[in-house]
């Protein structure tokens, strides 16, 4: 059998070894050290990402109470009341319907103002982008049902308007807005109206369809394509309107042609037999119309001689210069 023996290591190699084993437990407690540190670390992000999802479902959760929870409606009959102090335009509403998103409408809706022009509306409603309100600008549309105008010898219905319409810049005077837009108008009917030259009172005529398609570019709106489909005549008008601050003094250049409707032809056959009298393109009666929106003119030769009547529609009459007298 084999004798074990006993071998005797040296000094120099047991200190060696010896310090080779503290290395490793060192390494070791590095090792377990950088764990931890990482473990927390780890431990930190999580901590930092469930703070941030709190703060943010926080965030939404106020904003879903504030758009859907907020009192608009009665903000805004708030608004027409201050409004209607500040301007003299009476300003009223039976409901007010005007979420944060979405279209917003009032009911029995009712503008006044202090000539006693009142307008009317049963229904209107509107889309408008409230951020782009913000930022002076309007981009939308608004549907009117059953528009109502009184004012002066006036009284006209329609039984539904659209006004697409997009503002670039909004500013507090109407000279310098830019935009464009379109009017659509149908089931109108005159109610009352002035004496208009050789037609007499519109009381009782209506207003199948209208149509006028428009831009607004520093100060003047360019009527691009205008239509009205009466029981009277077919109108169609193209010109330009130069605004002023004041509505009423826009000073108008529009240039109208109309075409008899064949029923009201046969009923009226003495303005049928004065419309072959009167300047003609194409077939078409063309009048130019001038002056203000408040006070327009037009120009038709010798109108008292073709059966005018006296209205608040002024006629411009060719000017007439004294002869120079004789040497």
């Amino acid at each position: 059998m084999a004798k074990e023996k006993d071998i005797d290591l040296d000094p120099e190699l047991e200190d060696e070894l010896s310090e080779d084993e503290l290395i490793q437990e060192s390494l070791l407690e590095d090792g377990e050290s950088n764990e931890i540190s990482e473990g927390e670390e780890d431990n930190k992000q999580l901590d930092s990402s469930k703070i941030l999802m709190l703060v943010g479902l926080g965030i939404l959760a106020f904003v879903f109470f504030f758009f859907f929870t907020f009192p608009l409606n009665e903000i805004v009959r708030s608004v027409l009341a201050e409004s209607s102090k500040e301007t003299g335009i009476v300003l009223e509403a039976k409901e007010i319907h005007f979420p944060f998103f979405g279209r917003k409408s009032f009911d029995s809706f009712v503008a006044q103002f202090a000539s006693g022009t009142v307008i009317k509306a049963e229904e209107l409603s509107f889309s408008l982008s409230l951020f782009g309100l913000m930022s002076s600008r309007v981009e939308g549309d608004a549907e009117i049902g059953f528009l109502k105008y009184e004012g002066g010898e006036w009284s006209v219905q329609a039984k539904s308007v659209s006004f697409p319409i997009k503002i670039s810049s909004i500013d507090d005077k109407i000279t310098r807005w830019n935009g464009e837009g379109e009017i659509l108008l149908s089931g109108g009917k005159f109610f009352e109206s002035m004496e208009i030259p050789m037609l007499g009172s519109l009381k009782g005529h209506e207003i199948k369809k209208a149509s006028f398609q428009f831009k607004i570019r520093s100060g003047k709106v360019m009527i691009e394509k205008g239509l009205i489909d009466s029981s009277i005549a077919k109108i169609q008008f193209q010109g330009v309107i130069r605004l002023s601050d004041s509505i009423s003094l826009s000073q108008l250049e529009i240039k109208a042609c109309a075409s008899l409707n064949d029923k009201f032809a046969q009923e009226r056959q003495d303005i049928a037999g004065l419309v072959t009298l009167l300047p003609q393109e194409n077939g078409k009666i063309c009048i130019p119309i001038r002056g203000s929106i408040s006070s327009p003119k037009v120009d038709i030769p010798n109108l008292n001689q073709l059966g005018g009547t006296n209205s608040n529609i002024q006629t411009e009459q060719p000017s007439v210069e004294p002869n120079p007298p004789a040497p």
